[in-house]
């Protein structure tokens, strides 16, 4: 079968499969605490509860049931939470009014949109990939290896003679894709199940935005749906970034992957799910945890402290599935305690909120104890820096650091308005229309003005230290584009004919309300060439005969999974840089790659990759003798050559002697040292 029709059958099967873990469980905590007035919603907003809950709940749960029982119990849990949503659904009527049908139509729309933007596009021997499997290849191989090796997973990357658990990273988000791998069986596999996930993490933050405007914005129900559809249409809105990157690219003569490489990056909110689901699901489970906060408020104590425990497990889920965005959501935590506390008023949910960052943090002991042992550099993970203005960073590289900070700190309101576009125009004026008042009055106001100066603050003022790129800087802004979305839905509510609200008519508000709509327009253009450039600038910028590579690559993988045993060791040449077949279709143990490198010691790793790379680069042999040799040291079993190594040259001869079990025109795959005794 063609590998698009395969890729989209995987796909289109795992995202079914997903409510077991995405909407079920949440649904249920929902319907046992009447969370948000569970019993009283109507069917899709029960179902939007239930997965915004489910965010809170799944990833802590099922990673706590696979860690420490067994991966057997956790589907055994989620099999019980599915028995209990069939038979809660018995007594439900679904009506598709006409409110509802705009949801469910968003949902679909997206749903289709994420899987065609992520899959393979097969055309004759040519396989075209995202830019987006970039990232892809270190995501599935730990959803791949999670599947095979469990809770948390064995290293497919890393293997000096013995198995080496995972765990110096977030990965909460990929045991659900594991599960959903397992459910599947044959008819998905890991990169199935990673992209259903992005159509997932999308719906999750389309049901996350509309009831946290039904639960702000008291009001009639059609104000509600009216609110829900303009916050749901401003998730494709973007900054002013298609500006700056046609003129990188027409200076340059070269096309770019995304609108943001231009930048420190932040992303619009479709590229964030399509590249990194796992940090809008921790985004999700955050706000959630503040929703719950607010909902709290004047209820019994009781019920009080019911509903911060599953805001608990929200805080929970959000540190393994990215420590950067829960670090925001720590901080905030903290800061709105001591602004609740100074409102006297407010004291009552000081204790209930200390109560929930309590919980949470014995909940993720065992996380963060994996975390802490990981063997890492040493280096401490987040550093002081002012957020660089990438276009001014050669001038400036070089002058002395206060300096360097000082001209990045004057050109913040220009970094952040080409940035953010309609949503940095659209916040100001939410301040000025609001006024400090208003924003002490209410106190979704209030939390959400706190939650936007720390993200100002620590997007602003820190870095991340652990890889190149600036993942704290860059994720740190995910809870502030939510607020400032928020802000938004308000001010095009209250400026926009068209919403049919329109409650100034002056000068100013005219003139506020037509900048706005220009950056509407651009923002919109801008997401819109970002997901071109995502699915079509790979191909281009990597010519022919790298596509059809790309496909031999699969051919052979797919050979590998279907014909050699899961727990052979196989290895391809490590001193390739992001090789995408292996870790886009890899299904077995690798001895060194750079796919999954996480928490291993660069001495170590490096000596490792240039025992095994030294097999690749062998030249004029015509026996195996010496390969067979490096392959008993290094415990590999199956060679992966492709035709740039400079072994392949040999492989005529090597042939006379051993015939490969696989063989295309770019890959060849031979059986070495203990595996051919």
């Amino acid at each position: 079968m063609n590998f698009t029709f395969q890729d989209i059958f995987g796909a289109a099967f795992a995202f079914c499969l997903f409510p077991l873990v995405i909407i079920f469980p949440g649904y249920i905590v929902g319907w046992v605490l009447d969370l948000f007035d569970f019993k009283q919603r109507q069917p899709i907003i029960r179902f939007g509860i239930g997965i915004v809950l489910s965010f809170a709940v799944s990833p802590i749960v099922l990673y706590l049931t696979s860690s420490l029982l067994s991966f057997n119990f956790a589907l055994l849990t989620l099999g019980g939470c599915a028995l209990a949503f069939a038979i809660i659904s018995l007594r439900e009527r679904f009506l598709f009014t006409p409110d509802a049908k705009f949801f469910y139509w968003a949902g679909s729309v997206w749903s289709a949109f994420a899987i065609l933007s992520l899959i393979n596009i097969q055309w004759t021997d040519h396989l075209y990939m995202s830019v987006t499997s970039y990232d892809q290849t270190t995501r599935v191989s730990i959803i791949e290896a999670m599947t095979r090796t469990g809770v948390p997973p064995i290293n497919p990357s890393y293997y000096p003679g013995h198995p080496v658990p995972l765990t110096f990273l977030y990965y909460f988000w990929y045991i659900l894709s594991s599960i959903v791998d397992v459910i599947g069986g044959k008819y998905v596999d890991a990169r199935a199940a990673l992209i259903a996930s992005s159509a997932w993490s999308g719906i999750g933050l389309m049901a996350v935005v509309a009831l946290y405007l039904r639960q702000r914005n008291a009001g009639s129900a059609e104000a509600a749906w009216r609110s829900g559809r303009i916050g749901i249409f401003l998730l494709t809105v973007s900054g002013l970034d298609i500006f700056p990157i046609i003129f990188l690219m027409l200076r340059t003569g070269l096309v770019v992957g995304s609108v943001d490489v231009w930048n420190t990056w932040i992303p619009s909110w479709v590229a964030s799910n399509l590249w990194v689901p796992h940090h809008v699901a921790a985004l999700i489970a955050g706000l959630i945890a503040m929703m719950l906060a607010q909902s709290a408020r004047g209820q019994p104590a009781s019920r009080r402290f019911a509903i911060m425990s599953v805001a608990a497990l929200g805080f929970a889920s959000a540190v393994g599935l990215s420590m950067y965005v829960a670090f925001v959501f720590v901080v905030f935590w903290c800061v709105w305690l001591v602004v609740l506390f100074l409102q006297k008023k407010e004291r009552g949910q000081v204790f209930p909120m200390i109560f929930a960052g309590i919980i949470a943090a014995i909940l993720s002991i065992p996380f963060l104890m994996g975390l802490i042992q990981g063997v890492g550099e040493g280096t401490f993970p987040i550093a002081f820096e002012v957020r660089t203005f990438l276009q001014l960073e050669s001038f400036v590289k070089d002058w002395p650091a206060q300096m360097r900070s000082l001209v990045m700190l004057a050109m913040l309101p220009v970094n952040y308005i080409l940035e953010l576009g309609f949503f940095f125009v659209a916040g100001l004026y939410w301040f000025k229309v609001k006024g400090v008042a208003a924003i002490r009055s209410s106190p979704f106001y209030l939390a959400e003005v706190v939650l936007l100066v720390v993200v100002l603050l620590i997007g602003s003022t820190l870095r991340s230290t652990v890889i190149t790129s600036n993942d704290l800087g860059w994720r740190a802004w995910l809870p502030g584009q939510f607020v400032l979305l928020i802000f938004g839905v308000d001010v095009i509510k209250s400026l926009m004919p068209a919403a049919g609200l329109v409650l100034s008519q002056s000068t100013e508000a005219i003139k506020i309300g037509k900048l706005l709509r220009v950056f509407l327009v651009i923002g919109v253009l801008t997401t819109v060439m970002d997901s071109v450039l995502l699915r079509i600038a790979w191909p281009i910028m990597t010519g022919g005969e790298t596509t059809r590579k790309y496909y031999s690559g699969r051919l052979a993988y797919d050979y590998l999974r279907d014909h050699v045993p899961a727990d052979v060791i196989t290895q391809n040449n490590p001193l390739n840089y992001i090789d995408r077949p292996s870790g886009l279709f890899g299904t077995h143990q690798m001895v060194v790659s750079d796919r999954t490198g996480y928490g291993v010691p660069l001495k170590n790793f490096t000596e490792l990759a240039e025992k095994a790379g030294a097999l690749f680069t062998i030249e004029n042999i015509s026996t195996w003798q010496s390969v067979d040799r490096i392959c008993r040291e290094t415990s590999i079993e199956i060679l992966i050559l492709e035709n740039t190594d400079p072994l392949w040259d040999s492989t005529p001869s090597l042939e006379l002697r051993r015939s490969p079990l696989y063989k295309n025109e770019h890959y060849a795959l031979f059986a070495c040292g203990s595996y051919v005794e």
